[in-house]
């Protein structure tokens, strides 16, 4: 994280931080955005990550990658290129019908949901964004956590894709 202070009105040199989940809530918090719309996507990619980690660590690696995939192709989410295109190459595994009616399946999906739609209010109530603005922002976010997740850009430069 690079952060820009400034005192009495006057910038202040740079201060460069390692990420933070609780540095990035705190200053979300405070209203604090980034500075252009590429850093915020950038920023709420990693706080998407942090606030999923809890739904990751409790069900596990892959049924959180195969829910995580289930809620996004269910959801208006694919309607985006960039989206569409990283879970065109997602190595998440299907989940059948049976698998989607577990309490595990419902409460992991929930978490998951509830995640994103946190980024999403905090984009508009805490950061001050409209919704024209915010979309684009959480969509670039999603995908960049998709894209990282599935090692989707990794992949393309190794040739593997």
């Amino acid at each position: 994280m690079v952060l820009h202070f400034t005192k009495d009105g006057q910038p202040q040199p740079l201060e460069t931080v390692a990420w933070d989940d609780d540095l990035n809530a705190g200053l979300i918090k405070l209203d604090i955005p980034s500075i252009n719309p590429d850093q915020e996507a950038e920023r709420f990619a990693l706080a998407l990550r942090g606030a999923l980690r809890k739904a990751e660590r409790e069900f596990g690696d892959g049924y959180f990658n195969a829910v995580l995939v289930d809620l996004i192709r269910e959801s208006d989410l694919t309607r985006y290129p960039e989206i569409a295109e990283v879970l065109a190459h997602s190595t998440a595994l299907g989940l059948d019908h049976e698998g989607k009616t577990t309490r595990s399946y419902n409460l992991c999906r929930e978490m998951i949901a509830d995640a994103i739609g946190a980024r999403a209010y905090e984009l508009k109530k805490n950061l001050g964004y409209i919704e024209e603005e915010a979309k684009p922002i959480l969509i670039r976010a999603i995908e960049q956590y998709l894209d990282e997740r599935f090692s989707v850009s990794s992949r393309r430069r190794l040739g593997l894709l």
